[in-house]
């Protein structure tokens, strides 16, 4: 059976003709399987789509059911694009090869974002008689889908922590963006029940990206 490249490149550095040549061999190969290659762009966008598209598609069945409204929307509406924004630009910064730039900006426009949600929040105008930890769960759970396609993404590129974490960041706003439709607790909830949502999504994407092989080692 020919050995992969990965393993042959992990070989002890020998000079010997036999091992250029199967080094070559396996290069060749690898590059003759032709693999499709995506724009960064591309891949980028579906990111954010995987994110905002879900957020638009929760606010739609929250207004059917009932459970928010067109006002609640509109009041919302600076912090709801708040989120996406910072959706963007930590998934520009974990995608695009010249991210690092970004990057700074990304993990700054999350805090702020985190922080806006707090201070936009006023004490408890409903009650509820579900635990605290439903909100913390819902929030994870609806950003698996783009959590998931996150990491497909990411496997494309060269891992680095912060790429991971940012794409974790991008991911969980999702959560954060139900909670401003459907969640009316107080601030407190925000910082103990939302916002531990939102850490929990970014640390599980950089634990999941960093445990994953990488399909290329591309910037």
């Amino acid at each position: 059976m020919r050995p992969s490249l990965d393993a042959l490149l992990a070989e002890e550095l020998r000079t010997d003709g036999a091992v250029m040549e199967r080094t070559l061999s396996a290069a060749r190969a690898e590059l003759a399987q032709r693999r499709p290659v995506r724009r960064w762009r591309t891949q980028a966008t579906w990111v954010f789509t995987a994110s905002a598209g879900l957020t638009a598609v929760v606010a739609g069945v929250l207004l059917v059911l009932g459970r928010t409204s067109g006002a609640v929307l509109l009041g919302r509406a600076p912090l709801l694009a708040l989120l996406w924004a910072t959706s963007a630009v930590c998934t520009w910064g974990a995608i695009s090869p010249r991210g690092r730039k970004l990057e700074p900006w990304g993990v700054m426009m999350a805090v702020a974002s985190a922080a806006a949600l707090v201070f936009a929040r006023g004490p408890a105008s409903g009650e509820t008689t579900l635990p605290e930890w439903v909100c913390t769960l819902s929030h994870v759970g609806v950003g698996l889908v783009p959590l998931v396609v996150a990491v497909a993404v990411l496997r494309g590129t060269a891992f680095r922590p912060v790429r991971a974490l940012l794409a974790g960041l991008s991911v969980g706003t999702t959560g954060a963006f139900l909670g401003e439709l459907a969640c009316t607790l107080s601030w407190q909830h925000v910082v103990g029940y939302h916002l531990s949502a939102w850490a929990i999504v970014a640390v599980v994407t950089l634990a999941v990206s960093m445990s994953l092989k990488p399909r290329s080692f591309a910037p």
